[in-house]
């Protein structure tokens, strides 16, 4: 066991040119390399040059005085510090050597010490002017902790001793404050996270489509269709209550949804309509396959770079959506020349103003369920003229237009050009008019069905007037023939054809 002094930090002074605040004062610390035992508690311990009496406890902290030009508070002096009571033997065999000591180092500040242990009040400001420090001078009882029996362990220990004034005669007394010891956690715990573990693991998300799970999407489609059936429905008594009125129909009497057109126009649809009506489709089913995926695709698997310009690359899906372009520019053309060239054109483009009041004829009469007389192999309605003027010549030139915008095509640094017509105006139209392209082919396939599809299908496929089922199977094959190359517009198919008009590359 030995004595070590240390002294307090000091800091600056109080007043304007004064010492240095606390005064040095050396405080002794001893230190043990084992838990004492009682016959090296009873010994007491000399503290050399002071004759001060040293005992278990530690110095008060002195602040401001309580009035002006007083001594600082509170008065000089130390608080016993007594060791918890224990089940040892050997700090029971000490008590009456150290209960002396700790009632002399107790004395200077009034702090009785009880037979049974305790620990001094602190005591703060009077409760009255002039009064005693509040509280009163006692101690408090100190509570007895809980020990557990474990084994000891020996650690050092380090006592803080204050110095106290006493007579020429000085001694040391030490008392032992072993630290309680405590029990590790209690094994019901770990049995409870074991349980808490073997719970079965939570259901994973189900796969979303899109917003919406396939349980949510079906659930959509089911309600959405029987709020369209309810509208439908709706929309057909409304429409039937309307034309039941007496100008109603004198308006249908009027304009029965078509009028006559000029003596000069055709009769008939030649074979190479047929024709030229097998290739739009075809490409127009191709071109909207590869616009999805080029609009949908983050990671292209190939690439494809012109002769010309091998820095120059495109995914090899971009590639194929504007060579379908040209293909379809190509049979547009082909088709609007042939159509001035034969009269046809008379039959899609609008020759008098009664076009818009037969128009609205015939919709209120496919609204009714009571359909107009169909009679395309000779003259179409005026709803079917409209529809198909703006889808030749209004829907058709506007995809062309924006698609060449964005292609490779449009030059890069014609910087008048690209201001007068900026690609963000080209991609706010080219999808809408695909869109269209969509809903048009939608409604032009179901009108053909529901009017008449074997004496439709024959005009369109077989070129004749007949009922039969040539021009159904026409279009059945047409119809292999374009899943087919659905089916088979990918990369192991359409890398070779790419490679004849430029390179090919993974990157």
């Amino acid at each position: 066991m030995a004595t070590y002094g240390r002294t307090t930090r000091q800091g600056l002074p109080r007043v304007a040119g004064g010492e240095l605040w606390p005064p040095v004062v050396e405080i002794a610390v001893v230190a043990t390399a084992a838990v004492p035992t009682a016959a090296t508690a009873a010994a007491p311990v000399a503290v050399a040059p002071a004759a001060e009496t040293v005992v278990a406890g530690r110095a008060l902290r002195r602040g401001l005085p309580r009035v002006a030009g007083g001594e600082p508070w509170p008065p000089a002096g130390s608080v016993a510090i007594t060791a918890p009571t224990s089940t040892a033997d050997a700090t029971s065999a000490s008590a009456p050597e150290a209960a002396p000591a700790a009632a002399v180092a107790a004395a200077p500040v009034g702090a009785a010490v009880a037979a049974g242990g305790g620990v001094a009040l602190r005591r703060g400001l009077p409760r009255v002017a002039g009064g005693e420090p509040w509280p009163p001078a006692g101690t408090a009882p100190v509570r007895a902790e809980r020990v557990v029996e474990a084994p000891v362990v020996e650690t050092p220990a380090v006592e803080v001793a204050s110095v106290v004034e006493e007579g020429p005669a000085s001694t040391a007394t030490r008392t032992p404050a072993p630290a309680p010891q405590r029990t590790p956690a209690a094994q019901p715990r770990r049995a409870a996270r074991v349980l808490a573990s073997d719970r079965p693991a939570a259901e994973p998300w189900p796969k979303l489509y899109g917003p919406y799970t396939r349980a949510e999407w079906a659930g959509a489609l089911a309600i959405g269709g029987f709020g369209l059936l309810l509208a439908a429905t709706g929309v057909v008594v409304v429409v039937n209550w309307l034309l039941a009125l007496a100008p109603m129909q004198d308006f249908i009497a009027a304009y029965p949804g078509e009028y006559h057109l000029p003596e000069s126009a055709p009769v008939g649809i030649p074979a190479w309509i047929g024709w030229q009506h097998f290739f739009n489709v075809f490409l127009i089913v191709l071109i909207m396959r590869s616009g999805l995926q080029v609009r949908t695709q983050k990671r292209p698997t190939a690439f494809w770079s012109p002769r010309w310009n091998a820095k120059r690359k495109i995914s090899l899906a971009l590639w194929f959506h504007q060579s379908l372009d040209i293909l379809w520019l190509v049979n547009g053309l082909v088709f609007v020349v042939l159509l001035f060239a034969t009269g046809q054109w008379m039959r899609i483009v609008p020759t008098s103003w009664e076009v818009f009041p037969n128009a609205l004829s015939a919709l209120l009469q496919y609204l009714s369920l009571d359909w107009p007389t169909e009679n395309g192999w000779v003259n179409y309605n005026s709803l079917q003229q409209i529809a198909y003027f703006l889808t030749v010549f209004i829907a058709a030139p506007l995809a062309a237009i924006t698609g060449v915008r964005m292609s490779g095509l449009w030059p890069k640094n014609a910087k008048t050009l690209n201001r007068l017509y900026p690609v963000e105006w080209a991609r706010a139209v080219h999808f809408p008019v695909m869109l269209y392209f969509v809903l048009f082919i939608i409604v032009h396939v179901g009108l053909v069905f529901a009017t008449g599809a074997l004496r439709n299908l024959n005009h369109m496929y077989a070129s004749q007037d007949v009922v039969n089922w040539a021009g159904f199977w026409i279009f059945v094959g047409s119809l292999a023939v374009i899943a087919a190359a659905w089916v088979a517009a990918r990369p192991l198919v359409l890398a070779p054809i790419a490679r004849l008009f430029g390179k090919v590359s993974g990157r």
